[in-house]
């Protein structure tokens, strides 16, 4: 394990092989963690600890929307008069309680969002109250999710691995 001081810290092989455990299951103990890989409760608990103090390991709870009545949610793309304003933008938009993902991007559109809304009159009430207050803000265009097939990490297993 290399210094975890640095910035610059790669995970190495054990890492990676709990990171990937810890998608598949984040409620998985260490003692599972230390069964399944034959190493020491401790070790696990060294190296968990490791992953999140460098930043590398952040630990959420991702509330099903449906399910807590956010039946509304869509991606907006925002364009903004210059360049220059685009930070002052996305700080206003970070504001919003609704917003779950904000991001800067290429194109026409230098800002996309994502919101979460009760319905499709919270949105209006977002884009009225809100969005068209908003300074700087040239247009913006909506497109309406109407199923999401998946939330959340990467499907893929293999990431940031690299056995030689």
């Amino acid at each position: 394990m290399e210094n975890t001081n640095s910035n610059h810290y790669q995970p190495d092989e054990i890492d990676q092989i709990i990171l990937q455990s810890l998608q598949a299951d984040g409620r998985k103990s260490f003692s599972d963690l230390a069964k399944e890989m034959g190493m020491a409760v401790s070790t696990i608990s060294k190296r968990y600890m490791n992953l999140v103090d460098c930043g590398i390991l952040t630990i959420v709870g991702r509330v099903e929307p449906e399910r807590v009545g956010l039946n509304a949610y869509a991606a907006i793309q925002v364009q903004v008069d210059t360049v220059a304003n685009v930070e002052r933008v996305a700080q206003e938009l970070l504001e919003l309680p609704e917003v779950s993902f904000l991001a800067l991007r290429t194109g026409d559109f230098q800002l996309e969002i994502n919101v979460m809304c009760r319905d499709n009159t919270h949105l209006m009430e977002i884009l009225r109250n809100q969005m068209d207050k908003i300074s700087h803000v040239r247009k913006y265009e909506i497109n309406m999710y109407l199923k999401v097939y998946k939330w959340g990490r990467s499907g893929r297993s293999d990431v940031g691995v690299s056995v030689s």
